[in-house]
């Protein structure tokens, strides 16, 4: 298993999200993209991997926080396997941070590729110096400490607006994300791979000064 994930993860990190995307469409999966929001913050923008789910929600109000929450918390990525992405949905909350430099330290000897959040993060020149990858909707410097607890761990989350469930194919550029359905991913990578193959032969058709409308009728564009 773990030899057939690295081999996904080396064909998707071949290819862009754009042609995922169109190859989903070609299938007829439907949406696969999260939607604009959801963004670089480092300056490595590309991870491919596969899901590895957290749902925070809000701590109750004026109680004392529960610091057994953070170790639930820190299980999303001591309890990660290589190959994984931490995709996080902090409930709309966007006055903390749910990822940050220890996280991160925690999760690249384990092999985590990434971190996706649906909120925000934070010591993104610490993480840029670990040449990790996070996207999320921006940066905030508050601990979530006091403000989230954990939900829920490995469970169907949304985050960007796309469903994800573990195990799901997560890959992402300076164009965005694409999440894949587990069942999905080889069926999309094929098409995935075809997309690219034609954008390579339109490319190479219009350095020669080949006519566009030929070209289309020839072999249409992607």
């Amino acid at each position: 298993m773990t030899t057939n994930r690295n081999s996904i993860i080396e064909r998707t990190m071949k290819l862009y999200v754009a042609a995922l995307s169109d190859a989903a469409d070609e299938i007829g999966l439907g949406q696969v993209c999260m939607d604009r929001g959801i963004l670089p913050l480092t300056k490595n923008k590309r991870m491919a991997g596969f899901a590895r789910t957290g749902k925070l929600t809000r701590s109750p109000a004026n109680r004392p926080y529960d610091e057994k929450q953070l170790d639930v918390f820190m299980s999303l990525a001591t309890n990660a396997v290589e190959g994984d992405i931490i995709v996080i949905d902090m409930a709309g909350a966007i006055d903390c941070s749910a990822w940050g430099q220890i996280m991160t330290k925690i999760g690249i000897p384990i092999g985590v590729k990434g971190a996706v959040v649906d909120g925000t993060s934070r010591d993104i020149h610490e993480i840029d110096a670990m040449n990790f990858t996070v996207f999320a909707r921006g940066r905030h410097p508050g601990t979530m400490r006091g403000r989230l607890n954990m939900e829920s761990v490995q469970n169907p989350i949304v985050c960007g607006g796309v469903s994800v469930h573990p195990g799901d194919l997560i890959f992402g550029d300076g164009d965005g994300i694409v999440v894949i359905p587990a069942d999905r991913i080889e069926e999309v990578l094929k098409h995935a791979e075809q997309v690219v193959a034609t954008d390579n032969w339109w490319a190479d058709k219009l350095d020669e000064g080949k006519d566009p409308h030929d070209l289309h009728k020839e072999r249409p564009i992607p």
